[in-house]
């Protein structure tokens, strides 16, 4: 697949999942949040090559914008799936108060709240000049060059470099979390490239992500107890989840150098 194909590709996932997105079905919001990401990510990954700066940074600014929008949805989504699989893996003698009640209450309100923002970004004028627009740069755009990767692969082994050695702690997390950020940019565009490198790329990004959820969910499941606590519950489950959280992660230094020392030839 040329690079062309791939990004016009990207491109019309937008138009192809959004009857999807507006009736919830399964995923789709995420697809499209994907999609978004992937194309805005290479039109400034592949600018040296990309004709049209102006066009092509517009068309970034509002990619953006449409990714913003999809991201809180997805994200509710995500932690909700994750607390309530930690909470099926809690004895039940530890679970006290009503805790998945408040769990599945208080995720459905922010989904809820969320789908309405992506349904008014979908319903806006905005939207359909973004697609309109995008059409009409991928059928004129063509690559002036071949391009040249070398400048992500470079900044994936500076922050990983960096994140390694660091005590454990939120300035890890989020030194790991700006490493998985450039290890996506590179394997999109290794994707989109059609290189044999992207697999160990997106070995190491997941597992990065993985983490990363993780330190989200330890994060979001501490409003929670402090919701509960507020409510007059028993918060003592939700300490019982972060502790399951914490001990998920206690192989996350093996795992990720494993990862890294795979990705690393790919990565030159």
């Amino acid at each position: 697949m040329s690079l062309l194909t791939s990004l016009r590709a990207q491109a019309g996932a937008l138009a192809t999942l959004e009857p999807d997105v507006r009736d919830d079905r399964h995923d789709a919001v995420h697809k499209m949040r994907v999609a978004a990401r992937t194309l805005r990510a290479n039109l400034r990954t592949f600018q040296d090559v990309l004709p049209g700066e102006k066009k092509r940074l517009a068309l970034v600014e509002e990619l953006g914008w449409l990714g913003d929008a999809l991201g809180p949805a997805r994200e509710a989504e995500v932690l909700a799936e994750r607390v309530l699989d930690l909470l099926e893996r809690t004895p039940p003698e530890y679970v006290q108060g009503p805790v998945r009640e408040r769990v599945e209450a208080v995720f459905a309100l922010e989904r809820e709240s969320a789908l309405g923002l992506v349904t008014e970004a979908l319903d806006s004028p905005r939207y359909r000049r973004l697609l309109r627009n995008l059409e009409a740069y991928f059928a004129s755009a063509k690559p002036g060059k071949d391009p040249d990767l070398s400048h992500l692969h470079r900044r994936v082994r500076k922050r990983m470099r960096a994140a390694l050695p660091m005590p454990h702690g939120a300035e890890r997390d989020t030194a790991m979390h700006d490493a998985r950020k450039a290890a996506r940019r590179a394997r999109y565009a290794a994707d989109a490239m059609g290189l044999p490198g992207a697999k160990p790329i997106k070995a190491l990004q997941d597992v990065l992500g993985e983490e990363h959820d993780r330190v989200v969910a330890a994060s979001a499941l501490t409003d929670l107890a402090a919701g509960a606590h507020q409510a007059g519950e028993n918060a003592f489950t939700y300490g019982v989840l972060i502790g399951l959280v914490r001990c998920d992660s206690r192989d996350f230094d093996k795992r990720v150098r494993k990862a890294w020392k795979a990705a690393k030839p790919s990565l030159k």
